[in-house]
């Protein structure tokens, strides 16, 4: 339980999660739940949210639930699918832990809008760090 303790602290002091202005809703060994709300300066070309600050909200939890063992973890890669465009409101982005091994991690994650409808799919593997 330490390390999520430590990484509760860690997301509080993130740059980037703030600037984003994401919350932190949930995190146990394995997952983690982040909110954020869609900001018009989050907007692309097409007065849509920008697949980057979606991405970005899906890596957050990723990057949450695959750090939450004793090991530290960084990403390998993560694979993205949109589904359906988000203008505004809230969305919550879940990670789930699939599999783990000493070295690797894969994650099933899904963005939600508010009324629950998932708006992106993503699968992302991390490479678990040895402590040398």
């Amino acid at each position: 339980m330490e390390k999520i303790a430590i990484l509760r602290e860690k997301f509080a002091k993130e740059g980037y999660a703030q600037f984003l202005g994401m919350e932190l809703e949930e995190l146990a060994e394995g997952y983690a739940r982040v909110r954020m709300k869609v900001q018009e300066h989050l907007h692309n070309i097409f007065s849509i949210l920008h697949g980057g600050a979606l991405f970005s909200l899906l890596d957050e939890a990723f990057e949450l639930a695959c750090n939450s063992h004793v090991e530290d973890a960084v990403a390998i890669s993560v694979t993205v699918h949109y589904m359906k465009p988000v203008v505004s409101g809230e969305l919550v982005a879940e990670a789930k832990e699939v599999a783990l091994t000493p070295r690797t991690g894969l994650y099933s994650l899904t963005a939600y809008n508010e009324d629950g409808i998932p708006v992106a799919f993503a699968q992302a593997l991390c490479y678990r760090k040895r402590k040398d």
